[in-house]
């Protein structure tokens, strides 16, 4: 039976025109995967939840320990010493609070800095944070590597066959006794896998044949034919679930990679913090040595003065050495403070901090002194939830719930629905046209269907690697159990180190205080002593001595302030919101070579930025 080639055309557009949109509708997902994204996001939160429910008593627990422990310095009355545990006085503020805001070097430029405008330019500026951010970058490129499979590809295969071979049957050439065969053939067409795992296939071969047997009609033939294959995997590979779990599973490596960067950045942060504090420090020392160095050197003054009355020469000696190593100390301080200084413009990379003629970062930002009122029940749930080694954990879980769900699909047997249709035309004397052309005149397609079985007697490679799964799953919750117990000793670490911080600033704040008292009752009584017969040189010897002493303890004391100050966003680190308390975003764009970036700004920066 002829079929004209209109009707073949129109069966053909069907099949193609109307089954292929078909499978392009479920494939929708490996092309635009933000449904694939939500429902991996809903899954997360589902998995979060349940899990972090299991650490609930725990957090209980361990709140009542740290509530009802009772220090060993303590009584049923409570502590020993009340004044030891007071809060240093809202008001107090060292003398070198408001010189620590200014310029010390006059000769260099003085650029204010707090731990706000840090981390700005750290963001803007630094090669480390710049390194950070380029592993979800690097990440993010697996996923649209796992869509490749899922590609439209298009083929081409071309062939000369020249063969010139004896025979030894008359049948095949009809008397010479060399069969000799020229063909030529092109193969092209179109395929596709798509996202329910079935294959399809389009192609076209056009080819010309020639050869010596007096039994091939007709001469120099020209070949047309026109196949479309399906494949459709009904078992083992079946379904949409298991083939989108390496694009899952693609996106949540880059969500870890995500969490990832927010725990680089927030111990990137901490070191811009601990560095900023320390050059606080190094400035105030400079400033109470510098102090020191004076006070002592004008009382050398008064001892020289009188080294003629009562200062005899072995205690102007003495004072002169303390002199020069309080001058010494004050030189050695300077030195320190630049090194503090390159230790922050190695941490920020900031071109500013290399103006020529030499900057000098004053340090605006003034310690708090006062405890923040923060449950510590509070501080642990807060870590659960935000710690991003905690959600790194839970990813990984649910990636091995994919990976697992994916091997039970393998134990199935293999099962493949094929279907292939076709049709051949064929001419004489190298007429490709109407070779092609008789393909959908003359006669009809052909086809096959059926069915391909499988099964390995034992299955033993899809049993191992299931069991493997299943283990690698359980293995999963117990090293989410151990970053779970090493972040909730992290935090109470750090809220005990704050807690202990706070205590030494306390008690150094009355140090400090009684030697300060010390002082005055020394210059209070002054004339008193002299009425009394004491040598005045003693006197100012004792003086000088008691402002050493001062000066170390302002020194013990500042010390105190900032490591709580330090204890403080260790603490903020800790519980997972050193990042969110600093207002940073993450945003894609692209640099000037066009390749992806990912900029870490503050929002307010941000937003300045969209503002004008």
């Amino acid at each position: 039976m002829k079929i004209s080639l209109h009707a073949v055309s129109l069966a053909m557009t069907f099949i193609i025109g109307g089954f292929i949109p078909g499978l392009q509708a479920a494939d929708e997902a490996p092309e635009k995967n933000n449904s694939s994204q939500s429902e991996l996001a809903s899954d997360y939160a589902r998995f979060k939840d349940q899990l972090l429910k299991r650490y609930k008593p725990v957090i209980d627990k361990i709140d009542r320990a740290e509530r009802s422990y009772v220090s060993v310095f303590s009584t049923d009355k409570g502590p020993v010493d009340a004044q030891l545990y007071a809060s240093v006085p809202k008001e107090f503020s060292p003398w070198w609070s408001a010189e620590v805001k200014q310029q010390v070097n006059l000769s260099l430029s003085g650029l204010p800095e707090d731990i706000s405008s840090l981390f700005t330019r750290a963001m803007q500026y630094s090669s480390q944070v710049k390194v950070f951010a380029d592993l979800p970058l690097i990440r993010q490129t697996t996923i649209q590597e796992a869509q490749g499979p899922f590609d439209f590809k298009i083929f081409a295969d071309g062939r000369i066959a020249d063969l010139d071979e004896p025979v030894g049957d008359d049948l095949k050439t009809g008397g010479p006794l060399r069969y000799e065969e020229l063909t030529r053939n092109l193969e092209y067409g179109l395929k596709k896998k798509f996202i329910t795992g079935t294959e399809v296939e389009l192609k076209q071969n056009i080819g010309d044949m020639d050869t010596n047997s007096i039994y091939f009609n007709p001469e120099d033939q020209a070949r047309a034919g026109t196949h479309f294959t399906i494949r459709q995997p009904l078992l083992k590979h079946f379904g949409i679930g298991y083939q989108e779990t390496p694009i899952q599973l693609a996106q949540l490596d880059y969500s870890i990679s995500q969490d990832e960067l927010q725990r680089q950045v927030a111990s990137h942060l901490l070191e811009v913090v601990r560095s900023y504090w320390g050059l606080y420090l190094e400035r105030t020392l400079f400033l109470q040595k510098r102090r020191l160095a004076e006070k002592t050197h004008d009382i050398l003054k008064q001892m020289q003065g009188r080294s003629e009355v009562d200062v005899p020469p072995s205690l102007l000696a003495r004072a002169k050495s303390l002199v020069g190593a309080h001058q010494l100390g004050a030189i050695q301080a300077e030195y320190a403070m630049r090194n503090a200084q390159s230790r922050i413009r190695a941490l920020v990379n900031d071109p500013a901090f290399l103006a020529d003629g030499g900057v000098e970062l004053i340090t605006t930002q003034l310690p708090i002194m006062q405890r923040p009122d923060n449950p510590f029940d509070n501080v642990l749930a807060t870590a659960l939830r935000n710690r991003p080694e905690i959600a790194q954990g839970v990813r990984h879980i649910q990636a091995a719930a994919l990976r697992e769900a994916k091997t039970d699909n393998e134990l199935l047997p293999t099962l493949d629905f094929v279907f292939d249709t076709y049709v051949k035309g064929l001419d004489g004397d190298y007429d490709y046209g109407n070779a092609y052309s008789n393909q959908f005149e003359d006669g009809g397609p052909s086809y096959l269907f059926g069915l391909r079985f499988e099964y390995p007697l034992g299955n033993n490679g899809a049993e191992a690697r299931n069991l493997r799964k299943r283990i690698e799953m359980r293995q999963m919750l117990h090293q989410l159990d151990v970053t779970v117990e090493n972040v909730l000793l992290e935090v109470q670490v750090s809220y005990r180190e704050m807690d202990k911080y706070y205590e030494s600033m306390i008690q150094s704040y009355q140090i400090m205080n009684s030697d300060q008292e010390e002082i005055k009752e020394l210059m209070a009584r002054i004339d008193y002593l002299l009425a009394q017969g004491e040598p005045y040189g003693d006197m100012l010897y004792r003086l000088m001595d008691a402002n050493e002493r001062l000066t170390r303890s302002e020194e013990v004391f500042a010390k105190s302030e900032l490591t709580y100050n330090l204890a403080l966003y260790n603490l903020y680190r800790a519980m997972g919101i050193l990042i969110s308390n600093s207002d940073i975003i993450f945003t894609r764009d692209e640099d000037e070579n066009k390749l992806p970036v990912l900029k870490v700004t503050r929002e307010g920066e941000t937003a300045a930025v969209q503002g004008q």
